[in-house]
């Protein structure tokens, strides 16, 4: 299935960004820090719940994710039990059944972005994808050598599950006919401020704005 509800789809237009990332800082943790405005370097479930109804998921599903994605990353990044996530340590936080666009530096690898519009699991036009493409690709990514044993890799495929349907819920702004189904789709365009980080501020600030203007 894919997320299809209409009031979860966010389309819109934003002047390009100059893609800045300060000395050392990888973009998964560019990515990170958009969720600890605090700059304390970590990020808590409250604030990851504040980051996802701002950017407008409703909170029943922003609660659950919640607890998720920092029960998931927060035991990765802090190598033990926690609900905290640690930002400098977000490396840490690469898992099975991922893109692999994040190298283990955490740093954006260029030729596993590019793969993403590739065939068998993309279908033209290849200048964006449908959740159900994304998904396909990293199930056939899997996890290798399932370095946390099967409960880790049956955990690791629940969260990349919970992370793709999140993405498009938040950022779909195109659409892709497959076969005779018309269905959300994100461009090539936001999918790469995805991975640098800079998407989610860029929602952010459009809903604020909206919100300062009055539109629904």
């Amino acid at each position: 299935s894919h997320p299809s509800a209409k009031n979860l789809l966010v389309s819109y237009s934003v002047a390009p960004t100059t893609k800045v990332l300060r000395k050392g800082r990888s973009e998964r943790e560019f990515h990170a820090r958009s969720f600890a405005p605090d700059h304390d370097e970590a990020v808590t479930p409250k604030q990851t719940l504040k980051g996802m109804t701002d950017l407008g998921l409703p909170w029943l599903i922003a609660a659950p994710l919640a607890l998720v994605i920092n029960g998931f990353l927060g035991y990765l990044t802090r190598e033990k039990p926690s609900l905290s996530i640690s930002v400098p340590a977000i490396a840490r936080g690469k898992h099975g059944f991922e893109t692999g666009v994040f190298g283990k530096d955490g740093k954006l690898d260029e030729g596993a972005f590019e793969e993403l519009f590739l065939g068998p699991h993309a279908h033209q036009p290849r200048d964006r994808l449908t959740y159900r493409e994304l998904r396909k690709l990293v199930v056939q990514k899997g996890d290798p050598g399932q370095p946390f044993g099967l409960i880790g890799t049956v955990l690791a495929r629940v969260f990349s599950a919970a992370e793709v349907f999140t993405l498009f819920c938040l950022a779909a702004d195109c659409k892709k006919l497959i076969g005779d189904e018309m269905l959300p789709a994100m461009s090539r365009k936001n999918l790469r401020r995805f991975y640098e980080g800079r998407l989610f501020p860029l929602l952010a600030r459009r809903r604020r704005v909206l919100s300062l203007r009055g539109a629904p």
